[in-house]
């Protein structure tokens, strides 16, 4: 009879033996299988936390006479780990065919400016971002919105301004643009100001452009700040060394990564604790089935030597063992995805009890059986190679001699 069919024949004589064999397995697996679903949870939640937090590196020169240029900015956008460039600049400007509000009677050049302000995202590192102001009506400047200007309300009723019209600026040189509104904003703060506030310093001739207008209008134009995004917020400090190697001293560097940094406070816990009760499992699998294997072993040795006097090689009795095993082991394999799948839900309402602020999406993967299956593999095979140690140590004859004394 082959050693397969010796197998099987064995496991359904022992029933007993078999089922406590697969309970024991069952438990580990669905540990390990556990402790995996928790582990690529957190590594998919980090991964998507390092593409949404905006962790970023400002860039703000330290005067006034070297800006950041456009072939600067083009090198920065291909360096490893950049995703976006919010580039920044601001001028004082002479409005054309609108005017200003000011309650000064100041009859300096300032109280007849507005002050243009350029965003690639303005929802982003501005005075939106903050929600110190706010947006009533229309859009906000986006790279993919194109040209437009987003004006405060106060502007927009004094001149009799709406969404869709056309206002003109103009700088010393005669050089002039003409931009669409297309959002309109509110501070909130527009009564609170000093009325000896001269017209370029006051919030209501803040005018927000896109870039494209705002390099149209001077020459040669520069960026004063940009805000520099990163997909690896654990790699910042590298960009951060990138960026000074580049631009030198003329620039000041400061990095936003306090959210993620927070977030991910969490997310180290729940990985360190998994890591532990994944090195506890494996330890307790590899002793408990061990020891279990070892002690139905003791009671096999009259089979064991019965088979030695019937001619059988140690090779057969070892894979007809290694059968046995292997059978429960799929078995609980089984039993651990039905098991994993149906307590994904539960793990992860368990482990964001606590942490509302990371979200788990806690799943059953293909990855995650793999990985528990050669590891409860690697269990079970260290287990009956343990506890058939003795028998493969062993000569025949003694085995036999100890059977018939």
């Amino acid at each position: 009879m082959k050693f397969y069919q010796l197998a099987f024949r064995y496991l359904c004589r022992k029933k007993s033996k078999t089922f406590i064999l697969l309970l024991v397995l069952l438990f580990i697996n669905s540990m390990i299988l556990g402790s995996y679903m928790i582990l690529h949870a957190t590594e998919d939640s980090r991964i998507t936390m390092q593409e949404k937090m905006g962790t970023k590196a400002v860039l703000e020169v330290k005067g006034s006479d070297r800006f950041i240029t456009e072939n600067e900015v083009r090198k920065i956008r291909d360096m490893d780990g950049v995703i976006s460039v919010n580039r920044m600049a601001d001028s004082a400007v002479y409005p054309v065919n609108f005017n200003p509000i000011t309650n000064s009677d100041s009859e300096d050049e300032n109280n007849w400016k507005v002050t243009l302000l350029s965003y690639d995202e303005l929802e982003r590192d501005s005075a939106f971002s903050d929600l110190r102001y706010r947006l009533m009506k229309g859009d906000m400047i986006t790279e993919s919105s194109g040209k437009g200007a987003v004006i405060n309300f106060a502007l927009a009723d004094a001149n009799g301004l709406e969404i869709g019209d056309e206002m003109e600026v103009g700088t010393e040189t005669g050089s002039v643009i003409n931009v669409k509104i297309i959002g309109v904003f509110v501070a909130g703060s527009e009564r609170n100001q000093m009325d000896t506030l001269p017209a370029v310093n006051r919030i209501e001739n803040q005018i927000f452009i896109d870039n494209e207008s705002y390099t149209g209008l001077f020459d040669n134009a520069g960026y004063r700040k940009i805000a520099v995004y990163t997909k690896k917020p654990d790699q910042v400090d590298v960009l951060v060394q990138e960026l000074k190697d580049f631009l030198g001293s003329r620039v000041e560097i400061t990095t936003a990564d306090i959210l993620y940094r927070q977030l991910e406070v969490p997310l180290n816990r729940i990985v360190r604790v998994m890591k532990l009760m994944l090195v506890f499992t494996l330890a307790a699998g590899v002793t408990i089935t061990s020891i279990l294997l070892c002690m139905w072993m003791r009671s096999r040795k009259r089979e064991i030597a019965v088979f030695i006097s019937m001619g059988k090689k140690k090779t057969d009795i070892l894979m007809q063992v290694f059968m046995e095993t292997a059978a429960v082991f799929c078995l609980s394999v089984f039993g651990a995805c039905v098991i994993g799948s149906g307590m994904a839900g539960i793990m992860k309402e368990l482990l964001m009890k606590e942490n509302t602020a990371v979200l788990l999406s806690v799943s059953l993967q293909a990855g995650d059986i793999a990985a528990m299956f050669f590891a409860g593999g690697c269990i079970a095979v260290i287990a009956v190679c343990i506890s058939l140690l003795p028998i493969l140590r062993a000569n025949p004859k003694d085995i036999l001699s100890k059977m018939e004394g």
